[in-house]
């Protein structure tokens, strides 16, 4: 049988369900597998960086093209990402961080799809591509993978500050009161949800937010002195303010700490005070304590927070190693003991 009858055929059996794009449909075909449903069957890829198709053609075709046109990621962004961000949507992410591995992030669903071997890279061509008439398909320019330059990798700022408006736990330095000498979890969530609401934060209204936060949460949850990471997320910052784009991100890394910071989310962190060796601390410090990373400084290798700790805490710098070693999650209770080291944060977004 000549071949391109055989082509025709069995290309004809796969993409017979697909649905038409109507030509109203111009602004979203970027990043879709487009099927040429009045030739042969032709597929084509839509490369949202310029937005030109490129001819798919048989599987090692469909499946040279996919890498060509494919966007470096790391695996953690891949493996722990389960609905993609919209400036990914219809892009090619090649694992740079294990065998090179490809998913095609469907621009319906934001979902990715492995795309492995040739034969899978065609399967997925044929069970996501989406009909289209020539007479929509004739406005597309074709590009070529030999006059195309990869999408640059995203820049990496050398520093980052995000503006978090700054109280200590004790506003107005009345720190014998019990609610503020450990109100340091209610001032950094207050800190966070001030900055995420885009809110200024007087002295005035901040003592008000700690006390009332304490009371709160003592009387509804029956304790305000040392509050884990977990239950100042759902008691204090979710619960109490009503705030809920925050999450708790386990086991981070230090480098995840500064990718959080590199998307431009604020960090609230449980800390070992003592190991901060800040001299502003009231000597040996804070066992349990929990301040804000709001930037930090490649060349001058420190993170800056808020530290509700001190009247001297904001912007205040510590090296990056020194915030990392003191991370730790302490549970919730009065100096309740520590039975295991666990790097768990809350990453807060705007």
């Amino acid at each position: 049988m000549n071949y391109k009858i055989l082509r025709l055929t069995i290309l004809s059996a796969i993409l017979l369900p697909v649905v038409v794009f109507a030509a109203h449909y111009a602004g979203e075909r970027n990043g879709f597998i487009l099927l040429q449903v009045e030739d042969n069957g032709e597929a084509w890829y839509v490369y949202p960086e310029n937005a030109n198709r490129y001819y798919l053609g048989r599987p090692n075709d469909a499946f040279a093209v996919m890498r060509s046109l494919s966007l470096g990621a790391k695996h953690d962004l891949i493996a722990n990402t389960d609905v993609f961000p919209e400036r990914l949507s219809g892009m090619i992410l090649l694992d740079v961080e294990r065998n090179g591995e490809a998913y095609y992030i469907y621009p319906k669903d934001r979902k990715k799809y492995y795309l492995g071997r040739p034969a899978d890279a065609f399967r997925i061509m044929r069970e996501l591509g989406q009909g289209i008439a020539n007479s929509g398909l004739v406005n597309i320019p074709v590009g070529s993978i030999n006059h195309i330059s990869p999408p640059a990798p995203p820049t990496v700022a050398r520093s980052i500050l995000q503006v978090v408006p700054f109280t200590s736990q004790a506003p107005l330095g009345n720190w014998a009161d019990q609610r503020q000498q450990d109100g340091c979890e209610e001032a950094s969530v207050l800190m966070a949800v001030k900055w995420a609401r885009g809110e200024s934060l007087t002295t005035d209204e901040a003592l008000r937010e700690i006390l009332g936060a304490s009371d709160y949460i003592e009387e509804k949850y029956g304790e305000y002195r040392d509050i884990s990471v977990t239950d100042t997320l759902n008691w204090i910052m979710k619960d109490y303010f009503n705030y809920n784009k925050a999450v708790v991100k386990e086991d981070i890394t230090l480098q995840q700490l500064i990718d959080e910071l590199q998307k431009g989310n604020v960090i609230v962190a449980p800390m070992n005070g003592q190991t901060l060796h800040n001299p502003n601390f009231t000597p040996p410090g804070p066992p349990n304590h929990m301040l804000v990373i709001i930037g930090y400084d490649a060349d001058r290798k420190v993170f800056i927070t808020n530290d509700p700790g001190t009247r001297l805490g904001k912007s205040y710098e510590y090296p990056l190693e020194v915030i990392y070693d003191a991370i730790r999650v302490y549970p919730t209770g009065y100096h309740k003991l520590i039975e295991r080291i666990e790097k768990d944060v809350i990453i807060v977004s705007k």
